[in-house]
């Protein structure tokens, strides 16, 4: 007899991997946010409450935001980010990131409407997307091919980014 074939973070493929799998922990959401970011082609959108560290500031994700971004035409990742003074006061290296690579990586602040959205989120090329229900837990659900839900959500992140102003607080002034 056959046993189930158990699904892992490093066997979801994006584009592919129909399962959803649930994530509860940071590890496991650091994981995924590492493996979606690695395997996305054109463009990667993230909404987040404060950039969270131990998931956006580590170098397997850092790499692939840079490689994703050099590769890619016009602007490849789009962040909107609602604690800006908190990401800015600690540091950041996607910030210093996006610092360097301004015509690829953008990131804007919310409109008011918007700034207390429970909700932190990445879409990967369209298909694709890892979801927090609360920003304050690390609690949700990832799934590397699933067109639907990642078509509403990136309705909503277009609706959010529409109504947003690109964050000056973050961006380096050359005197």
């Amino acid at each position: 007899m056959n046993s189930p074939t158990e699904i892992t973070i490093d066997s979801l493929v994006l584009g592919e991997s129909r399962e959803r799998m649930i994530l509860q922990g940071r590890e496991p959401f650091r994981q995924a946010s590492e493996s979606i970011a690695q395997q996305t082609k054109y463009h990667l959108d993230i909404f987040t409450f404060d950039l969270d560290k131990p998931i956006y500031d580590q170098t397997r994700f850092l790499d692939a935001v840079k490689r994703l971004a050099i590769e890619c035409r016009g602007i490849g990742i789009r962040i909107l980010l609602q604690d800006t003074e908190r990401a800015r006061r600690e540091g950041h290296r996607l910030i210093d990131l996006s610092r360097r690579l301004t015509s690829k990586i953008e990131i804007r602040r919310p409109h008011a409407d918007y700034i207390d959205h429970p909700e932190n989120f990445i879409i990967a090329d369209g298909i694709g997307y890892i979801r927090r229900r609360a920003a304050g837990r690390y609690e949700g659900e990832a799934n590397f091919c699933h067109p639907i839900e990642s078509r509403l959500l990136t309705d909503f992140f277009t609706e959010v980014w529409e109504r947003s102003e690109q964050e000056s607080s973050l961006r380096r002034l050359y005197l």
